[in-house]
């Protein structure tokens, strides 16, 4: 969970850092409960009247910037990222995001009107060059586990042999996962021995779609392929192989607001061999990854059987589609998964 203290340290660095390499002050107001936000923050710029709501994240530079558009998007406009540390490079990309920022290294960018401040290059001290932990619940397994968590989350109350048939992860693992994650407070034991509750289901949901990208997404690349027609996913069915959609086109099938461009497709290793034969797909070079005619294939990750969940066996869970979308950064992606984000938290917030 949560550490405040830290993070109430981490504000009061930013603030005191923006003043000192900016001459602007900061101040901290009582949020408004008309006014939606994250954590809690409201800062006024100056006397100007401007409010941003707040996104407090430690390890800023590690993220995916397409995340932290997603959770922007959800607060109250204009909406600040106060980060630890924001390097030069990532100055430069959530600048282009339009994302506004300010670190305890005195790094920012500010552009509301009348105001425009843009600052990279300071160094981190102490305080923002904190190691990050190392957590087993968010390295690749835990990651593949809390997916099936949150796909099922009644599954966190079963045994350890029905947890790793559905997920893919070993037993050994499973323990080692369970516990740091009953240490962070996200999963919760009951009186007698084996009964369990998954707490906070929606911040673990955040984290879980803020680390993917990082730590299994890149485990678990199979290539990417042309195909022969402009549109493949009018032609292709990847459940005939024992896979689905994810990305643009499954989240056209679970909403059709968003028009796909390009195809993602999950599939199990061992069956993309006769995905490629059956559809003539040939290699594509990186060139061609964002064309409509290339699909990006990767390894189908979990075990569940989608029937027993109501899951369309050719469309990736939402959580997954989800995390797709905003790992792309595009804003019609992020428009996108905006929408699926209301159907995700109904469905989890009575954990």
């Amino acid at each position: 969970m949560r550490t405040l203290i830290n993070e109430q340290e981490l504000l009061n660095q930013a603030v005191h850092a923006f003043h000192h390499e900016t001459g602007l002050e900061l101040h901290k107001r009582e949020a408004s409960e008309v006014r939606p936000y994250s954590d809690g923050v409201i800062l006024e710029l100056g006397s100007t009247g401007i409010e941003y709501s707040v996104e407090l994240k430690r390890w800023a530079q590690q993220a995916n910037v397409g995340t932290i558009a997603a959770q922007l998007r959800r607060l109250s406009p204009p909406a600040l990222l106060v980060a630890d540390y924001v390097n030069p490079n990532m100055a430069d990309r959530l600048r282009g995001a339009g994302i506004q920022f300010i670190d305890a290294a005195g790094n920012a960018y500010l552009n509301e009107r009348p105001f425009f401040v843009f600052v990279k290059g300071n160094r981190p001290d102490s305080l923002s060059a904190s190691p990050r932990k190392p957590s087993r619940a968010f390295n690749a397994s835990g990651l593949k586990l809390i997916f099936s968590f949150l796909t099922d989350p009644d599954l966190v109350g079963q045994s350890y042999r029905k947890m790793a048939e559905a997920s893919g992860v070993s037993l050994g693992a499973i323990g080692w996962v369970l516990n740091d994650l009953k240490d962070k407070g996200y999963v919760r034991e009951h009186g007698k021995k084996g009964s369990r509750s998954l707490e906070s289901a929606m911040e673990l949901f955040d984290r879980w779609v803020e680390t993917y990208p990082e730590k299994l997404l890149p485990e678990l690349g199979m290539g990417l392929f042309q195909a022969k027609s402009e549109v493949p996913w009018k032609e292709i069915r990847p459940e005939a192989f024992g896979g689905c959609w994810g990305g643009e086109v499954a989240a056209s099938f679970l909403d059709d607001f968003l028009s796909p461009a390009q195809g993602t497709i999950y599939l199990p290793r061992d069956k993309l061999k006769n995905l490629v034969m059956e559809h003539r797909l040939r290699k594509a070079s990186e060139t061609m990854a964002n064309t409509s005619q290339v699909l990006q294939v990767y390894e189908k990750f979990w075990h569940y059987d989608p029937d027993n969940l109501h899951q369309n066996s050719g469309v990736a869970p939402d959580i997954l589609v989800y995390a797709d979308l905003v790992a792309s950064g595009e804003p019609r992606n992020l428009e996108a998964a905006e929408r699926l984000y209301g159907k995700i938290r109904d469905r989890l917030q009575e954990y």
